[in-house]
């Protein structure tokens, strides 16, 4: 009867330190391997699908004026590369990046581009309560940004001197790496284009 008792309060079989089995180690980072690498196919696949099919190499003259009455000409770059930036006011990944292409256009020439995204005054009184200080020119019905088809925002070009686009960027991109696509195309420019999508 003891006997029985100390069974039942101490087996006769403890329970053994589970041992970490290697094989379910490593199907686990198979398995999490290939879960990142379909998210990533697919984010690549949707900012692919997203990024414009341009016709050259060449990006069509963009003559128009900002918000402020300022002429702009983005075949007049004084021999520096710059950046067409394309966002839209309703578009929330453009929202966030706002400020630090506002931050970039302080030293860098930027081009920015407010796509389908209302008049000129419903923009003037974004910016203001954005409080953003953006030279932008309004393209509410899309026509001045026809030729590059685009489908998505925010877009980014970077383009050289002689007005060949060398990056076409869609989705969100920092400042500091607009600014080293910027220096790459100073320094090492092809005359190929290289689109990252």
């Amino acid at each position: 009867m003891i006997n029985h008792c100390l069974q039942t309060i101490l087996p006769m079989n403890p329970i053994k330190p589970t041992v970490t089995n290697k094989k379910s180690w490593r199907s686990r980072i198979i398995r999490w391997s290939l879960e990142i690498a379909l998210v990533l196919a697919a984010f690549l696949l949707i900012r692919a699908w997203n990024a414009p099919s341009l016709p050259d190499s060449a990006l069509p003259a963009i003559i128009s004026q900002t918000l402020d009455g300022k002429a702009i000409d983005s075949r007049n770059t004084q021999g520096r590369p710059f950046v067409v930036h394309i966002w839209a006011e309703w578009c929330a990944v453009c929202r966030l990046e706002l400020a630090g292409m506002a931050e970039l256009a302080r030293d860098t020439p930027v081009i920015s581009m407010a796509w389908k995204s209302g008049d000129d005054a419903a923009m003037r009184r974004f910016l203001a309560q954005e409080k953003l200080s953006l030279e932008v020119i309004n393209d509410p019905s899309g026509h001045i940004l026809a030729p590059l088809g685009i489908k998505a925002v925010p877009l980014h070009l970077i383009v050289d001197a002689a007005g060949r686009i060398h990056f076409v960027e869609t989705g969100y991109t920092t400042p500091w790496g607009l600014r080293a696509r910027l220096w790459w195309v100073e320094h090492f420019a092809g005359a190929h284009i290289v689109s990252e999508h």
